[in-house]
């Protein structure tokens, strides 16, 4: 076969990764950015002449975008003269909206973890993250991420640590952002403590809203220290990522101190051989903590067996691709 003339249908040549799914990030990030999104949310048909005045930019690059949006589907194209655009159902769902697909500030917490991650040949030589000024850390975009997770995920997580636990009357979610796993337990009538940095609290208010009221938030600093307690469920959604092994081995002791007699410790995070996250997870790492990283089933167990709890289980979550492990503390 002549292979300067390809046969039709021939396939093209893999790609390590996908580029599209990158630059459609971009896109999507960089109209919430600019105020694209903003303009067309407020309500019917636009020029682009006229999203580009609402949102401050150039006409002609805020065409440009529209059409990609278009193409993209979070945009719909209306016939003119002259052209006009609107944002889909699925983009006023995945951008606008609350609702269970609104996914805004997730999109805008990756793209800021992406910065890190384009500093990585400067990370793997030194071995530590540069430092990063409080407006690139963003930490109003990161907690919010958190409060869209997806709620099959929570409804299982809460499931599976109800079964175990047995009757829960209080818990403590530790580093628990704004809130949206607490208040899950919190509807199924478990009297919820959230514990996080003094500056979540305010974005944890207005997350909750009027369920907020049955949600008590402490702040402070959990490597530091705890609440008193006791508390029926002490909940680790996604922090022992952050720290180092001897950090987490002295928290995991701290907590079984928190817990009442026959108490529960919860730990959701990706444990290294069983997650198929984990490794990329460890990088991100690397590039945002100064000793985080991922951790064995293993180191687990110790850290566990060693601060005296029984009853260890570690499971998968049919809902992501992360591990829930389940500890107790002795009655006796």
């Amino acid at each position: 076969m002549d292979r300067c003339r390809p046969e039709i249908g021939e396939s093209m040549k893999e790609s390590l990764s996908d580029r599209g799914s990158v630059e459609r990030l971009l896109l999507l990030v960089g109209a919430i950015r600019s105020g694209l999104i903003d303009a067309l949310a407020e309500g019917g048909t636009q020029s682009a002449d006229e999203i580009a005045r609402k949102a401050g930019a150039d006409a002609r690059a805020t065409g440009i975008v529209l059409d990609a949006l278009v193409a993209e589907g979070v945009v719909e194209r209306v016939a003119g003269p002259p052209v006009r655009y609107r944002l889909s159902p699925l983009g006023r769902a995945h951008l606008v909206d609350d609702g269970p697909d609104l996914e805004r500030s997730g999109l805008l917490h990756e793209v800021n973890k992406y910065r890190g991650w384009l500093e990585l040949p400067d990370i793997i030589r030194t071995g530590r993250p540069l430092a990063r000024d409080p407006v690139r850390r963003d930490l109003r975009t990161m907690v919010s991420a958190m409060g869209e997770r997806d709620t099959a995920v929570l409804d299982e997580i809460v499931q599976r640590c109800l079964a175990y636990a047995g009757p829960v009357h209080t818990m403590l979610d530790v580093g628990g952002a704004v809130g949206h796993v607490a208040r899950h337990f919190s509807r199924c009538g478990v009297r919820a403590t959230v514990l996080d940095r003094e500056e979540v609290l305010p974005v944890a208010r207005e997350f909750l809203g009027a369920e907020g009221a049955d949600i008590a938030l402490v702040a402070g600093d959990y490597t530091e220290s705890l609440p008193a307690g006791p508390f029926d469920l002490v909940y680790f959604g996604n922090v022992y990522h952050i720290y180092g092994p001897a950090t987490n081995a002295r928290v995991t002791r701290e907590t079984l101190r928190i817990l009442a007699p026959g108490g529960t410790v919860a730990i959701q995070d990706h444990v290294r051989g069983r997650s198929p996250r984990a490794a990329l997870f460890a990088v991100n790492m690397l590039q945002a903590t100064e000793e985080g990283g991922v951790w064995t089933e293993a180191d687990y167990r110790e850290w566990l067996a060693e601060a005296g709890f029984e009853r260890v289980e570690v499971s998968d979550l049919e809902s992501t691709g992360a591990q829930l492990i389940l500890g107790r503390r002795p009655r006796q």
